[in-house]
């Protein structure tokens, strides 16, 4: 049977069993054992005994029998898929069972005739190339000792495995493509489950033996796993229960190819499963969404007359009820104040609303006036005073490793030079604003390393005349990089674009080279995380902007197409009526995972819609425009923007973050100040550039307009 340049072939020796190659002439990848099979957690191994070919199918039977005699009835169906692609349809029948087989599952393994140190991995959100140097904290593929690598499906954006040949570039792919992972609220803990209603599978890798791709039916994990959320080492066992009549039903696409690179195989990998599943977008009405989510922040920030001595929104909103849990104040990430009060500037001025114009001036005043040290280098964090003449307290550190990071100075700047570049064009200056904006980005210039990189975080206080870094790491380099192109834009000053660039060609030689997106969640122990591939999309971006250089959009595109494997591109289904996290009547697909070494999945892909609608006017890939709408409107599935959500509550309201995996949906029942940016950043960017907040009326201008405003 041949796809394309691929074939599918047929060996008889002792049974019969398959295999498949990239092209005739190329190593095959071996399926010498077929028919798996673990009872009472006993594996056994078998080949077809029956093979014709029939209305282009290749049909397949074998049975397999349990040690106590369980009939197991394997029948298989091989299609070609496409190019270089082949579709497996199975069924697995429990037939003559005997009362002494409790549990079975079964099993289809693909041989990798190469070693396992010389592939590089891909299970979205869980494994990148090797993820072994450096470990990665609670990752389940961090030890290269391990022999098993199965993950939940329900725990993958999309449910597939890759392995590819660092060598050769031969690749092996696969994808279940019929996944509906259904299960119930005794799937938890790590003993083993047996029952009929869990209806996942797992996939990855297994050394034991030969070195193979593996799918599991249903779906344990190990040799690590995250049962209930938590990282454990060992196995969480699940199996179905064996009885006459019941069966297993799964599809999978296996492809041989040979890639350019391993960013080539994750983009052929991720696009196929992506094709499989053509995950469906949920609309909104994007200019509700917008309204409420301003009004939202109009409703809870405060003044000085309110009480506070400084202006700001809280840090946290309580869900269902809506009332404030906290007034803190953090600049950036995802305390967010300067960026939503700029949001407040831009429509107030654009929508003749002096009151949010009153407020979000207010807060960009306070963090222009007080946050910065002599020396231009930010405090990003401050508790306010609610005594009477009393006064707030600045906080010495912002995330994990102490002191200021960078990425939360970044982002909270850019919302300040943007607030002052908006009233600029209306011709109200704030001198002192630019004034602030520039003496960061001096600081900038003059903490640079020489290699160009900057460290993930910053003491306040100073050594030597240094503020010393508290992280030796610079994974996070990308972060300053769009501001200093903006600073460099409004001013000229030419020392801002090349510290933009020297950043840049770091990061082009260790982190898109490397195919090492990490550090970007601060929270987080410096891990592989989504959050790095968007900060490095925006930055190649906005260095392709500054400098028209091809170099910087090739490495905005491979940044995009790691990013959007976070995404979840699949239905989930719901365990039950969640009351305490993600909507049950509400599909996760656009939701993203936030990092390997966890299992929490929120909506800050969103922040990237724009980012991924200029990629495909740059590129003419319609895959990129899929992309950027499932962001603006799937992201909102959890959003109280039309009211129904939270009746009676501001329609911004959202929760912060979920679990994915079991307890499916459970959450932090909190709205987070960077829960609005998430959603007003793009869009705003998307108004400024293209004229209008929606996606589908910027669509209807002539595409050599839109091409001309995406430059």
């Amino acid at each position: 049977m041949e796809s394309g340049h691929a074939r599918l072939q047929t060996h008889t020796e002792n049974g019969i069993w398959i295999s498949f190659s990239a092209t005739p002439d190329s190593t095959p990848h071996r399926v010498p054992a077929p028919l798996i099979l673990e009872v009472n957690g006993v594996r056994s191994e078998g080949r077809y005994e029956r093979a014709d070919f029939k209305d282009g199918a290749l049909l397949c039977e074998g049975t397999l029998r349990s040690l106590n005699g369980t009939r197991f009835v394997f029948s298989d169906r091989y299609r070609a898929g496409s190019p270089g692609g082949f579709e497996l349809s199975r069924e697995v029948l429990v037939s003559e069972a005997n009362p002494d087989d409790i549990s079975f599952n079964s099993a289809y393994r693909v041989r990798i005739a190469a070693e396992f140190q010389k592939q590089e991995y891909f299970v979205p959100a869980v494994w990148y190339r090797t993820n072994f140097a450096p470990r990665i904290a609670g990752a389940l593929a961090s030890d290269p000792d391990d022999q098993v690598f199965l993950f939940r499906e329900d725990r993958l954006p999309l449910p597939l495995v890759a392995a590819r040949d660092v060598q050769t570039g031969s690749t092996l792919s696969m994808v279940h493509t019929a996944a509906d992972p259904a299960t119930f609220e005794g799937d938890a803990g790590l003993e083993r489950v047996v029952d009929e209603r869990m209806q996942f599978g797992s996939l990855g890798v297994d050394r034991r033996g030969d070195l193979a791709l593996m799918f599991l039916f249903p779906g344990s994990e190990g040799e690590k796993n995250r049962t209930s959320g938590s990282p454990n080492q060992g196995w969480s066992l699940r199996s179905h229960p064996v009885r006459t009549g019941v069966a297993h039903r799964y599809a999978l696409s296996l492809k041989a190819s040979s890639t350019s690179s391993y960013a080539a195989a994750v983009e052929q990998t991720w696009k196929a499963g992506f094709a499989s599943y053509q995950p469906k977008i949920r609309p909104v009405d994007v200019t509700a969404a917008f309204q409420g989510l301003l009004e939202t922040l109009h409703q809870y920030a405060v003044l000085p007359r309110d009480g506070y001595d400084a202006p700001g929104f809280p840090f946290s909103v309580l869900l269902p009820d809506g009332q404030v849990r906290a007034y803190n104040y953090q600049s950036g990430f995802i305390g967010r104040q300067i960026p939503n009060a700029f949001f407040l500037i831009h429509e107030g001025l654009a929508q003749g609303r002096n009151d949010w114009l009153e407020k979000g001036e207010a807060i960009v005043d306070f963090w222009a006036r007080e946050s910065l040290l002599p020396d231009g280098f930010p405090r990003t964090w401050y508790d306010p005073s609610r005594k009477p003449g009393g006064r707030g307290t600045w906080r010495t550190s912002d995330n994990r490793h102490g002191g200021t990071a960078l990425r939360t100075a970044a982002t909270g700047m850019e919302g300040l030079l943007s607030a002052w570049e908006t009233l600029q064009k209306h011709q109200q200056p704030r001198e002192a604003w630019l004034l602030a904006c520039r003496s960061f980005g001096d600081w900038l210039v003059a903490n640079q390393n020489e290699d160009g990189s900057f460290h993930l975080a910053y003491e306040h206080a100073l050594t030597d005349g240094k503020h010393r870094a508290t992280h030796p790491s610079k994974a996070t380099t990308a972060n300053p990089i769009r501001y200093l192109t903006q600073l460099h834009r409004v001013t000229s000053d030419r020392r801002y674009l090349d510290a933009a660039v020297r950043a840049g060609e770091f990061c082009w030689r260790e982190v898109h080279q490397n195919y090492f997106y990490a550090g970007s969640v601060i929270d987080n122990p410096v891990t592989i995380d989504r959050e790095s591939g968007q900060e490095a999309l925006a930055a190649f971006l906005a260095l392709r902007d500054a400098t028209h250089d091809p170099r910087w959009l090739e490495a905005a595109v491979q940044a995009a197409r790691f990013t959007e494997t976070w995404m979840i591109a699949y239905e989930i289904p719901p365990v039950n009526h969640e009351t305490k996290g993600f909507p049950s009547d509400k599909s996760l697909i656009g939701q993203t995972l936030i990092a390997t070494g966890q299992s929490s999945a929120d909506l800050g892909l969103a922040f990237s819609s724009v980012d991924f609608y200029r990629l495909f006017l740059f590129t003419g890939d319609d895959h990129f425009l899929q992309v950027a709408r499932l962001l603006i409107h799937n992201t909102k599935q959890a959003l109280n923007w039309d009211g129904t959500l939270y009746p009676g509550k501001a329609r911004g309201l959202q929760m912060e973050a979920f679990l994915v995996s079991m307890p499916r949906r459970r959450g932090v029942m909190e709205c987070l100040s960077w829960n609005f940016a998430a959603h007003l950043d793009p869009l705003v960017r998307l108004k400024d550039r293209f004229g209008s907040i929606d996606l589908d009326t910027v669509e209807q201008l002539p595409l050599a307009k839109k091409r001309a405003l995406n430059e």
